[in-house]
């Protein structure tokens, strides 16, 4: 039986790809299967599926290649590394894919044309007395590449530096962000977040740090942009909070799980991860754990609004990823496997 471990919506939410144990396949939103390629991808926790932003092309990422295919499942390319390619992105004109593989990025043309490679900086900023960085995988690699929303900078984390480079190759400055795990700007061009297990840091393009989001001594796992850019969310062993992307201040931390009450009496140990706000900012989301000692006890999906009220959260244990569709009006949740379509609404006072 397959067993999904990767799944998106396209880019007008009428299809969606799955990634499986058997193979790639295109669906409907009604649950129609219109392809399936037995290309197997890899087992990455990241996303080894997605649409071209055209919504003409699905990507996929097997070992040392990446393969591309039309809607009507037609093959049209494969781009190959030396290496595991460890994740792919696209910009978001399409014009522009980017490759990642431990020693090197490359950048390909819409029609696969290899571009440009990046190669390591040579920075090194792991070895910093009473400190533990939080993947040792990443040492003496790249773990990260995004593109910013213009097209115009290329991001990478290596080992825990985040770098910034031109279209053409030129590494334009380096953020001297210790232990960096994640990059995201906001939709402007004006800000980038960098996700720390000691928490968000906001910095402008010169490369000026211009606020910290941490509160308590919070091991934080992930970070989002609301749409309108005035809101960050960060996740992590305290649960969500939110910022004020303005000046830096806390919001607020968004209300545990009331369902559980059982569990949060017994004052356990809660973690979440996953933050992200739907297409319309309405609605947060995130997978959210109760633990004791490395025993998960409870872990599923949680639904706040964007004023922090809690919308849902399923009683039932094993929800552990997610996706919005692009309109906000679905959400599509991996449960044991199997993909699940939930239709949203936010009700109003």
């Amino acid at each position: 039986k397959a067993k999904i471990k990767s799944f998106v919506f396209s880019p007008d939410g009428q299809l969606m790809v799955t990634a499986s144990n058997t193979g790639v396949t295109l669906w409907n939103t009604q649950g129609k299967q219109l392809w399936k390629s037995p290309f197997i991808t890899q087992d990455y926790y990241i996303p080894v599926v997605d649409f071209h932003p055209d919504g003409k092309m699905i990507v996929a990422l097997g070992n040392k290649e990446v393969k591309l295919w039309n809607l009507n499942g037609e093959e049209i390319q494969t781009l190959h590394h030396k290496e595991t390619i460890q994740a792919f992105r696209f910009s978001l004109d399409g014009q522009t894919i980017a490759t990642l593989s431990p020693q090197e990025v490359k950048l390909w043309s819409r029609s696969g044309e290899e571009l440009q490679i990046l190669k390591r900086s040579g920075l090194t900023s792991l070895t910093v007395p009473g400190r533990v960085y939080p993947n040792k995988d990443y040492v003496g690699r790249f773990s990260n590449v995004s593109f910013s929303p213009d097209g115009k900078t290329i991001f990478t984390i290596d080992e825990g530096n985040v770098n910034l480079w031109s279209q053409e190759g030129k590494l334009l400055r380096n953020l001297s962000t210790l232990m960096a795990y994640r990059v995201a700007p906001n939709s402007n061009n004006t800000a980038i977040l960098t996700g720390h297990p000691e928490g968000a840091r906001l910095w402008n393009y010169q490369g000026k740090l211009l606020y910290v989001f941490q509160h308590r001594a919070q091991f934080y796992l992930s970070m989002s942009w609301s749409p309108d850019n005035q809101i960050v969310a960060t996740a992590g062993l305290y649960g969500v909070e939110l910022w004020n992307a303005e000046d830096g201040k806390r919001i607020q931390t968004l209300p545990r799980i009331s369902l559980w009450n059982i569990l949060e009496n017994l004052d356990l140990n809660y973690y979440c991860r996953d933050v992200s706000f739907s297409s319309n900012g309405q609605i947060i989301a995130a997978i959210c754990n109760f633990y004791y000692g490395s025993d998960v006890l409870k872990h599923g999906l949680r639904l706040w609004s964007r004023d922090g009220q809690e919308l849902w959260t399923p009683d039932e244990n094993g929800y552990d990823s997610y996706v919005f569709s692009p309109d906000s009006q679905m959400l599509a949740v991996k449960h044991e496997g199997q993909l699940i379509l939930l239709k949203l609404s936010v009700r109003k006072k």
